[in-house]
């Protein structure tokens, strides 16, 4: 039996800057991860650092996923300092071509730009691409990006660094409990004892969380697409149409993404997804027609039935915290949900109202 102050179940964007916080508070942190670490939902996506058409998400949503991305400017810091893997953060604006499907939604839009401060215009597509037609898109120049298997690459050898213990292939069977409080993890044939545990599982979690059912965390298939390197002049910034975006990376390859299949825990790919985001992608970009397919992907995103994550402490079982649910959006959640972790959890003040995201809210109990 091994003994830890914390432990975390999970090793996505919130579980390793969640153990980076808690290390640096004091505490004794290992996480468990039920395969390769770092290789499900936060390493498949596309690294947009921003919700996608974040006007149409429930308002806690946006409210969560903004103070992730406030955050993220000195999380970068504080991995360079550390002379870990360039996470290749920059800010590469969004233009979303198909912003508005309703006469209301450009006062929609400009509402959620000005609360939220993002600078936003609104421009003809064929000002930015000229093969572009010409309608009414949406430009958002200060959206910042992030090549997201680096940034985990950057977090695990950061943690590593401060004395975290990572251990892969470890899954959690199931959690300890007496009297209503937490005494460890069972992962196959290991006992890890500690008086903190903090699920944060990913697609997972309803499986692990007691009174949660895989039902009200249920994964949800995104298919994606990596282009070789695209002939000068370069795709220059985030294009997005009907659904589908088109990333660059700064060594000129471009990210295509995403299906959005309800198919359970099959992370197969398809050829006919393949075929559909290639498609899309030379429409918006025709440059990528003489490019080959250099890899393609899925990740499951952890979703809930209402979008709004959960995060907190469990209502019923003292030394359980929970924070899982992020659907796409868990990368620019990932630093606020860590602080609001590591705050509950030291007593420090909160940075702000959990009462939307509570376990026990309504739709569950």
């Amino acid at each position: 039996m091994s003994h830890t102050d914390c432990i975390i179940i999970g090793s996505g964007i919130a579980g390793l800057t969640t153990a980076l916080r808690l290390r640096e508070a004091g505490f004794s942190v290992t996480v468990l991860e039920r395969e390769q670490l770092g290789r499900e939902a936060s390493w498949a996506g596309g690294g947009i650092l921003c919700p996608l058409y974040a006007w149409r998400y429930p308002e806690p949503v946006m409210r969560l996923a903004a103070a992730g991305m406030a955050r993220y400017p000195s999380l970068i810091e504080e991995l360079r300092c550390k002379q870990t893997t360039d996470p290749e953060f920059y800010k590469s604006g969004l233009l979303i071509v198909d912003p508005i499907q309703t006469p209301h939604e450009a006062a929609q839009i400009t509402a959620w730009a000005t609360h939220y401060q993002y600078p936003h215009q609104w421009q003809a597509a064929e000002a930015h691409f000229s093969h572009l037609p010409h309608q009414k898109a949406l430009w958002l120049p200060d959206i910042n990006t992030v090549r997201n298997p680096r940034l985990l690459h950057a977090l695990m050898a950061a943690v590593r660094q401060a004395g975290v213990r990572l251990l892969e292939h470890q899954p959690a069977q199931k959690l300890l409990i007496q009297n209503n409080r937490i005494l460890g993890v069972q992962s196959d044939n290991t006992t890890h004892s500690a008086e903190r545990v903090i699920i944060t599982a990913g697609a997972w979690s309803g499986g692990l969380v007691p009174g949660l059912s895989p039902a009200q965390i249920f994964p949800v298939r995104g298919q994606m697409i990596r282009f070789e390197p695209a002939p000068a002049p370069g795709l220059h910034t985030i294009l997005m149409d009907q659904g589908i975006y088109l990333i660059p990376r700064q060594d000129g390859s471009v990210v295509v993404g995403s299906t959005v299949e309800h198919v359970g825990f099959d992370k197969r790919t398809t050829e006919e997804a393949i075929a559909h985001l290639h498609r899309k992608a030379v429409a918006l970009w025709p440059n990528l027609a003489r490019n080959a397919i250099a890899q393609q992907w899925s990740g499951l995103r952890p979703s809930t039935q209402d979008e709004i994550p959960y995060i907190g402490a469990h209502p019923e079982i003292e030394g359980l915290w929970v924070a899982a649910g992020f659907y796409r959006n868990g990368l620019a959640m990932g630093p606020a949900v860590a602080e609001i972790l590591t705050n509950l959890i030291t007593g420090r003040p909160a940075i702000m109202d959990l009462t939307d995201y509570r376990l026990d809210r309504p739709a569950l109990f």
